[in-house]
């Protein structure tokens, strides 16, 4: 990972990475029987999706305008 990217980018690679944790923990629940799975699916699983669903739009709405 390049630790000297623009912001803009930085916060594109974390969202990606919430959304990929995410997507692992629910995949993992998957496999998982019984009723904590399910409440790890949707609180901790769901959660990491959330987050990462929010960094990246507002890295998208934050974006410093350049004007000349």
């Amino acid at each position: 990972m390049n630790l000297s990217a623009h912001p803009v980018e930085r916060r594109l690679q974390i969202s990606g990475v919430l959304i990929i944790l995410g997507l692992l923990v629910e995949a993992l629940c998957l496999a998982w029987r019984g009723p904590l799975a399910f409440m790890v699916f949707l609180c901790v699983g769901g959660l990491l999706l959330f987050a990462g669903i929010a960094v990246y739009l507002i890295s998208l709405v934050s974006v410093p305008s350049t004007k000349n």
